[in-house]
């Protein structure tokens, strides 16, 4: 049997310390220096152990300021498959949407920064979760003349569920856009992420069987929450 290289003891030691509550969330944990010294093991192994624990969201490296606890556990991830329309209405379905706000568009919102008239819209902003994690915050839009009620949309496992439901519109074409962003201080507050931190935005657009846009939607997602998965199959030569 191949034994654990040294870096992953070291890892699931200070994994389970943190677990433990030896190293409380906003505790420094011990520097490359003192990892070496206390374990008897080299700078690079010091580092490559620190790595892991960041790449699992576990702790923040901050310079000068050494390697802090971020969270007990690891962060739930959110993973969106991509490949095709049920799939990009599936992520609707499984991150439960908590509503924070419903009502006209107001005039300097998400409807102004698409270029569209606030009067004949109504904006919905909320989270998006799964089970107590927040994976992403999110900016709807709903034509004002198709908007189903706040209760109708609770009931409903998404928005475009509700409308159909009580309109008959179905979304035939949905375009999606996938872009950078660094979280703001209000935002990154929102979603308990550091100001700076980077993050995904996402603009999808539903437009009905006519070609009309009736929704339109905006998330941001945490890059450590978040992650969009596609596979591809060879395609085979004639």
């Amino acid at each position: 049997m191949t034994a654990t290289p040294r870096y992953q003891q070291i890892a699931q030691m200070l994994r389970a310390a943190i677990a433990n509550g030896t190293y409380k969330v906003g505790d420094l944990l011990p520097t490359e220096q003192e990892l070496c010294a206390t374990h008897e093991i080299s700078r690079h192994t010091a580092r490559d152990a620190l790595r892991l624990l960041t790449e699992a969201g576990l702790v923040t490296r901050k310079r000068r300021a050494g390697t802090v606890v971020a969270a007990a556990t690891p962060p739930t991830v959110f993973v969106q498959p991509l490949g095709g329309f049920q799939d990009l209405l599936q992520y609707a379905r499984d991150a439960r949407l908590k509503i924070l706000a419903y009502g006209p568009a107001p005039a300097d919102g998400f409807a102004r920064e698409l270029g569209l008239d606030p009067g004949g819209w109504r904006e919905l902003r909320g989270q998006r979760g799964t089970g107590t994690a927040t994976v992403g915050l999110t900016r709807v839009l709903v034509r004002t003349d198709c908007a189903p009620t706040q209760a109708e949309i609770e009931e409903r496992p998404t928005i475009a569920d509700a409308i159909e439901a009580r309109y008959g519109i179905a979304a035939a074409r949905i375009d999606q856009q996938i872009s950078a962003m660094v979280l703001d201080g209000q935002v990154a507050s929102l979603l308990g992420s550091e100001p700076g931190s980077a993050a995904l935005l996402t603009r999808r657009f539903y437009h009905d069987g006519h070609g009309a846009l009736f929704l339109a939607s905006e998330s941001a997602h945490p890059a450590d929450r978040f992650v969009y998965s596609m596979s591809f199959n060879r395609e085979r030569s004639e």
